[in-house]
């Protein structure tokens, strides 16, 4: 549920330290947790035929209570984590989530809805399956249902977020697609 991240910063960019000189850098490490595969779904809409028109997308955040529990212990868990001698000091001031944030499940269930953004690309918009699927778009070899000629093949079709960065997955899906296109399929 979580990843760290290390990064040299110009020390004008590193609010994390409040000590040290103008224009130096440092080491720093956040934490970031991350929920992968969440139970709760989106919503992308068309509000119009016409293909120039924005649709509406609603990312429907945390909306399942398993999410807000699983985020809310990988929190809880960086926060643990970040206690630690080996790397407090490496880490410096807390800045988020601020106590009154943790002081209960409905508090952090207010700053987590506050503060989540999408991690990963989006997917999953154009789901694949059998033609016998109401809320399937596309077959196994990405064909669209109903149309000729008309494949899709990018993270849209995928069933599940990965749990590691989309793009080799979306890489290997279009060799993949590919390969099957050229062996007539």
């Amino acid at each position: 549920m979580g990843a760290f991240v290390s990064e040299r910063v110009p020390w004008s960019e590193a609010m994390s330290r409040s000590q040290g000189r103008e224009g130096a850098t440092h080491q720093r490490i956040e934490m970031m947790v991350a929920l992968l595969l969440p139970v709760s779904t989106g919503e992308l809409r068309l509000l119009s035929p016409d293909p120039q028109a924005q649709p509406s997308l609603d990312y429907n955040y945390l909306a399942d209570p398993f999410d807000r529990q699983r985020l809310r212990a990988g929190v809880r868990l960086a926060l643990t984590l970040a206690e630690y001698d080996d790397i407090k000091d490496l880490i410096g001031p807390l800045l988020e989530p601020a106590a009154a944030d943790v002081a209960s499940d409905a508090a952090l269930d207010a700053w987590l809805l506050r503060q989540a953004t999408t991690y990963s690309h989006i997917s999953g918009t154009c789901k694949m399956g059998s033609g016998t699927d109401p809320m399937a778009v596309v077959d196994q070899y990405g064909k669209v249902h109903g149309l000729e000629g008309l494949r899709i093949v990018d993270a849209s079709i995928m069933p599940n977020l990965v749990r590691a960065p989309i793009n080799p997955t979306v890489v290997m899906m279009g060799e993949r697609m590919a390969a099957l296109m050229r062996q007539g399929q």
